[in-house]
């Protein structure tokens, strides 16, 4: 059983195309269903020219959010599940331009009815593994809408945040639209630190949407919620780091235990709280929360990051 997906673009926020074929190879979304797609890195994509300007790479995060879309086309939901949780996720290799990835995914109805579990093998076309993922997608849970205790919340000082726009762009080698981190309200150089990003309607993910959809189809890519948190951590490494941090490339290696309670749409803020558990060599050990108004989002037990020299990464080591 097969199929090659729809025509057009999704009736949801994505931020790109994340796949380009998909097939179905056992199963109809019960146990034992088996989905394989296939995604061609290219620079032509949205979010992608903004990311690593010189040096065109796949945002780990879009896999996740490739698994998604494979299971929206391969079981022809029309309600898209939302990612709720990356049990575990460990990046083995990057992606470049014109790398062909191929994504094996065993999919399992979660005991609830409300979702899947999904463990999927992400590969280059030839046969290199570049990743493997371990998620839950499905439907918030009911409790996820009642608001949570908001935490202290540093405010910026009077003369501005610790660090503006044009110095968070000075400092992280990402350009619009994959720039995800506005302001860093306060750090505490090898501790913790907390930074902002407002969600706007005139994003490239809403762009192309069918007119008519219902509110929750412009909820934000969770993927981007995680990327933005993503570069708050990199923000905190090169605080604390220094001088002392060796050029090289800054990229996500593992995630684990990062689970999302709530959605986010245009016209809210995200504010990320990082904190930096230990600091080894080029690797660097992070966890955190996510919060958006008064609504704790998501937690994150565990993301490692590595700096790597770039020439390790243009030759794919």
């Amino acid at each position: 059983m097969s199929g090659t997906g729809r025509a057009g673009p999704f009736a949801f926020a994505t931020p790109l195309r994340a796949v380009d074929r998909v097939e179905l190879r056992s199963g109809t979304g019960g146990p034992g269903t088996r989905v394989h797609s296939v995604k061609v890195v290219t620079t032509a994509d949205p979010y992608m020219a903004g990311h690593f300007p010189d040096l065109p790479m796949l945002p780990a995060v879009f896999l996740l959010e490739g698994v998604r879309q494979a299971l929206v086309e391969a079981l022809g939901l029309d309600d898209p599940p939302q990612l709720l949780e990356v049990r575990s996720a460990r990046l083995l290799a990057p992606m470049l331009g014109g790398d062909e990835i191929h994504v094996d995914a065993a999919v399992e109805p979660r005991p609830d009815g409300r979702g899947w579990e999904v463990q999927a093998e992400c590969t280059r076309r030839d046969g290199t593994p570049v990743a493997r993922l371990k998620v839950l997608l499905g439907e918030d849970a009911p409790a996820a809408a009642s608001p949570g205790p908001a935490p202290p919340w540093p405010e910026p000082a009077a003369a501005g945040p610790v660090l503006d726009h044009a110095a968070i762009r000075d400092l992280l080698p990402v350009r619009h639209p994959m720039l995800l981190v506005d302001q860093v309200v306060s750090v505490v150089p090898g501790r913790e630190i907390c930074a902002v990003k407002a969600v706007s309607g005139s994003e490239p993910c809403y762009q192309g949407l069918p007119e008519g959809l219902g509110g929750d189809r412009y909820a934000y890519p969770r993927t981007l919620v995680f990327e933005s948190f993503g570069q708050t951590a990199a923000l905190l490494w090169l605080a604390s780091a220094g001088a002392g941090l060796p050029e090289g490339v800054l990229m996500l290696a593992a995630i684990r235990g990062c689970r999302f309670s709530g959605a986010v749409h245009p016209g809210m803020v995200l504010r990320h709280v990082v904190r930096l558990e230990q600091l080894v060599s080029g690797t660097a050990f992070l966890s955190g929360e996510i919060w958006a108004a008064d609504r704790r989002i998501a937690v994150v037990d565990s993301l490692v990051a590595v700096n790597r020299p770039g020439a390790a990464v243009r030759s794919r080591r």
